[in-house]
């Protein structure tokens, strides 16, 4: 456990000692701001206005000693079944190895992908997933919108009737794909919206048999459910959801983009894998970032972290990271099951810039709780291209205002500006953050991006001691929801209901 560990008291000694010297006194030491960037091929990491000296940074390189972290990880990577609840080994990163690209798995999702993209049968796509199954494709759907082509792809995940009702009203069922995504093929919202679906395209003339295809790891179950085993794309179960859009999950991103853009995307995920199994630790990206989690929440107290891209199409990466970081580390017990003395996953957030800037960034600078923050951003835009005579520098010049203002953020926040005689404009500065820049958006940096957020949850595990790859925390809301569920259409109370709950069930009805 973290407070176990050799460097613990080590670290702790390092917070009290920082608190008394100020971040800006920090940055300005050019040597320490050398020793703190670090790279891969073109993503440029820069951890120099992170509240850390040089002697914190390697007792921090010590707790990643004391931890094991090169030893879990290469037990990962080497398939050990490290997920110990469920007795599985966590192979999601394998699925992006170019060696996996010659599997028959692979092989018919490229096939029907590249079908379905030259015989232009669909005007829509309709993926319906949850959780992994959609926070994932959607956020790259998104990101790589200027490399997509063809068919409209569509993302819905909300049991509420208005998301489903929302998107169908905007296609024809004729000319529509359904996609049901579901590790399990029993995700009770996505199936109550698959048969939404079914029934939609047979009762608009289509034909539910042709037009609907299954992504999971049950495939069993979806042929069971209907689904043409032709048009079944499954993948192993030791992939979880919310490390899976490098699967068949992936099937509407390569719809959308195309097999040879989604092999760049997966070539990317292993350029980081790569960097993760050979860097040491001391220049190792995930690793020092995995670190820094740790330091700012069970040392400097800081109990969430913000995600702010200064790129609009990545404007879903906070809600994807969100998933990925709490619901694999927000967890109270150790991988041996022992109750933790200590805090797990901050609160993950985020927006794009620089919007965010005028809604909450006021908290941040003044506020008095401090939010570590990662900044990303490309270094040039992709996809700005017009039809007409519309001259490119005009995108370029907005794009270098979008860059300035990323960077005056983070410099703002941490060095702060002091106004004694006007409190209310005072600046206290102090506030840490990670800069994170890269060339342009393309699915191979899109892909390295991603990956890098992974390995970083889970060497945040690794320190944390608690299993990154189950999620037992969504189980109980979903078993009351289904006893409710029964009770609502018996028109009974469950026992044991609080008063106020019993109350609020025994009003509920369908609005005719």
């Amino acid at each position: 456990m973290l407070t176990q560990t050799k460097s613990y008291a080590t670290l702790r000694d390092h917070a009290r000692r920082l608190g008394d010297i100020k971040l800006a006194d920090l940055i300005h030491d050019a040597a320490r701001a050398r020793q703190l960037v670090f790279a891969s091929d073109d993503l440029e990491v820069d951890i120099a206005r992170q509240h850390i000296d040089m002697a914190a940074f390697e007792a921090l390189l010590g707790l990643a000693e004391d931890a094991n972290i090169a030893e879990k990880r290469d037990a990962m990577f080497a398939g050990e079944a490290i997920n110990k609840s469920e007795n599985r080994p966590v192979v999601h990163a394998t699925l992006r190895s170019p060696a996996t690209r010659t599997s028959a798995r692979y092989q018919k999702m490229v096939d029907f992908a590249e079908a379905t993209r030259t015989a232009d049968v669909y005007d829509d796509i309709i993926n319906i997933g949850i959780g992994g199954s959609d926070l994932g494709p959607a956020m790259v759907a998104m990101a790589l919108a200027p490399f997509a082509s063809g068919a409209r792809v569509h993302y819905v995940s909300n049991v509420d009737p208005s998301h489903l009702h929302d998107v169908l009203a905007r296609c024809a069922a004729l000319r529509s794909l359904v996609i049901v995504t579901s590790k399990t093929f029993t995700t009770a919202e996505t199936m109550r919206n698959a048969r939404l679906a079914q029934a939609w395209l047979d009762m608009g003339g289509g034909d539910s048999n042709s037009q609907m295809a299954a992504v999971t790891a049950a495939a069993d179950k979806a042929a069971d459910w209907g689904i043409d085993s032709a048009q079944i794309f499954d993948f192993e179960a030791g992939v979880g959801g919310r490390y899976s859009l490098w699967s068949a999950v992936g099937l509407p991103v390569m719809l959308a983009i195309g097999a040879d853009h989604f092999a760049s995307f997966l070539d990317g995920g292993a350029s980081m894998d790569t960097h993760f199994k050979t860097m040491p630790l001391a220049k190792n990206i995930p690793v020092l970032l995995g670190l820094l989690r740790v330091w700012n929440r069970n040392f400097l107290g800081y109990p969430t972290h913000g995600i702010m891209p200064y790129d609009q199409r990545l404007a879903r990466v906070p809600a994807w990271a969100q998933q990925l970081e709490m619901e694999s580390n927000g967890k109270s017990v150790s991988r041996d099951g022992a109750a933790l003395d200590y805090a797990t996953a901050p609160v993950i957030w985020g927006e794009a810039g620089t919007g965010c800037q005028h809604s909450f960034f006021q908290a941040l600078h003044q506020g008095r709780d401090i939010v570590p923050l990662d900044i990303l951003f490309p270094r040039h835009p992709v996809g700005l291209h017009m039809a007409n005579s519309w001259p490119d520098d005009n995108w370029q010049d907005s794009h270098q205002v979008l860059m300035v203002n990323a960077l005056a953020q983070a410099e703002a926040l941490a060095l702060g500006r002091e106004n004694a005689e006007l409190p209310h404009k005072n600046f206290a500065g102090g506030r840490p953050s990670t800069v994170m820049s890269w060339d342009q958006t393309t699915p191979f940096a899109l892909g390295r991006l991603l990956a890098l957020y992974e390995h970083v949850t889970i060497v945040s595990g690794f320190l944390w001691d608690v299993n990154s790859f189950d999620q037992w925390g969504v189980e109980l809301g979903k078993e009351m929801a289904t006893s409710f569920e029964a009770h609502l259409k018996a028109g009974t109370i469950p026992a044991g209901m609080s008063p106020t709950a019993a109350d609020l069930l025994a009003r509920l009805s369908v609005k005719k």
